[in-house]
């Protein structure tokens, strides 16, 4: 199977005057066409559209640091001159009036936008039309299904999706592409679909460490218009990137609540990799053991307060799965919804000390291979706890299942060391020998 190249050589070739974002465009074009059809990753593209902001790129005298690279973006994120749709029937024929802050951030970049990728309903539950990219009978995952499928099929080099359980990384792994989901709050949700302001994140795909390095550079920082993001500085992730680690990092494999229900096959290949690796294997403390109910309550309660304007005005074109969430989270109370939200913040507290000692943790991304199944997206359990705590998690597509399907490996990092988080990733796929089709 062929692909594109990464965003890093994109971007150097354009910058150094060995290629342009138009001929890079139309390369990206011709791997969209070959493969869309067997995968269906895409919701919206408009090609003509995408020449003529790559057109734009080439004449700007000066090139960005994303110059002429291809994104796929999740259609939950508002463009102006593309619908968004939020994979939802209430919400056919969208079309937004402005770009969302993290569209705006790559096209000043000078990346070029390819198209919108398929989402779930409201990026929830109900898949969409996307196939593995690797084999058509397995899920891409969910809920970024699309952007994992485009990126992991070789079609685009960067993609966003959002996660508020396990959306970005579960793709990433079943799909096998480069994920990550920065810190909570480092890059600015404005413009994207609400589905949980404790819990959503902005994540992105790429085709290498480095990749998402420069993505997440050109997103990050304060705009002044999501409180999360409040006071967050840009990063410099790439170069910092660039200066790797003399020694390997100090990995730790952590195993939480979703534990029990990884596949016997992952038990092997993870008890392995600590082995490997000289990690040790911690369970997680006590004060994390309800975590799974705690964030539950707070999706429900703020998937309910977020989509309410639907459930009002067409409820009927809403989904029964999506309908019986939104009744759980209306049920909720307001005393258990705050007690939950402290919950929540005396977990994020705790989770220092349980890495204190090391430098990043590992862990599952999903239980197993991708499920033969396209009516499930998978178990998202193994990607709870370190969204609802909001530390940075990239996914590494680094080991193999039984059928040879890709399988992540889940890096973990402090809160705010998203850098120290890709040189570890960075240095695990370089031992682990981690490459994509």
């Amino acid at each position: 199977m062929s692909a594109c190249r990464s965003a890093a050589e994109i971007a150097a070739a354009v910058a150094g005057g060995e290629s342009t974002a138009l001929a890079e465009t139309e390369a990206v074009l011709a791997q969209v066409a070959a493969r869309e059809d067997s995968v269906k990753a895409w919701r919206f593209l408009d090609p003509d559209l995408a020449r003529a902001k790559a057109r734009a790129v080439d004449a700007l005298p000066l090139k960005g640091p994303l110059a002429g690279v291809g994104v796929g973006l999740k259609d939950i994120i508002d463009t102006a001159d593309l619908p968004t749709e939020n994979g939802a029937g209430t919400d056919k024929g969208r079309q937004p009036t402005h770009d969302a802050t993290a569209v705006k951030r790559l096209m000043a970049a000078g990346a070029v936008i390819i198209g919108k990728t398929v989402t779930t309903e409201c990026a929830f539950l109900t898949p969409g039309e996307t196939l593995n990219p690797h084999d058509p009978e397995r899920t891409p995952g969910g809920s970024s299904m699309g952007s994992g499928a485009a990126v992991g099929g070789g079609m685009v080099p960067l993609a966003l999706g959002s996660q508020t359980v396990g959306s970005v990384l579960r793709p990433a792994s079943f799909c096998g592409a480069w994920a990550m989901k920065p810190t909570w709050g480092l890059v600015p949700r404005t413009g994207m679909m609400a589905l949980s302001h404790i819990l959503d994140h902005i994540g992105v795909y790429g085709r290498s460490a480095h990749d998402l390095a420069l993505i997440v550079d050109a997103l990050s920082g304060d705009d002044g218009r999501d409180p999360a993001s409040y006071g967050t500085k840009p990063r410099s992730l790439a170069a910092g990137l660039s200066r790797k680690p003399v020694t390997k990092p100090r990995f730790v494999m952590l195993r939480d609540f979703a534990w029990p229900d990884l596949e016997p096959s992952s038990v092997d290949l993870f008890t392995d990799l600590a082995d490997r690796l000289g990690a040790p294997v911690i369970d997680m403390p006590p004060i994390f053991d309800n975590i799974f109910d705690v964030a539950q309550d707070i999706l429900g309660r703020d998937a309910a307060y977020n989509l309410s304007e639907r459930w009002h005005t067409a409820s009927e074109l809403i989904s029964p799965g999506l309908r019986e969430w939104l009744v759980r989270g209306y049920s909720l109370s307001t005393d258990k919804y705050l007690t939950r939200i402290e919950a929540v913040q005396r977990m994020r507290m705790a989770f220092p000390a349980v890495i204190r000692d090391f430098d990043a943790a590992i862990a599952p991304v999903t239980a197993g291979e991708a499920p033969r199944d396209l009516r499930n997206t998978g178990n998202p359990k193994f990607c709870l706890t370190w969204t609802t705590i909001g530390v940075p998690a990239i996914s590494v597509p680094a080991l193999k299942g039984p059928a040879c399907m890709p399988v992540g490996v889940q890096v973990i990092g402090h809160r705010g060391g998203d850098l120290e988080t890709l040189r570890a990733a960075q240095w695990l796929g370089d031992e682990l020998g981690a490459e994509m089709v």
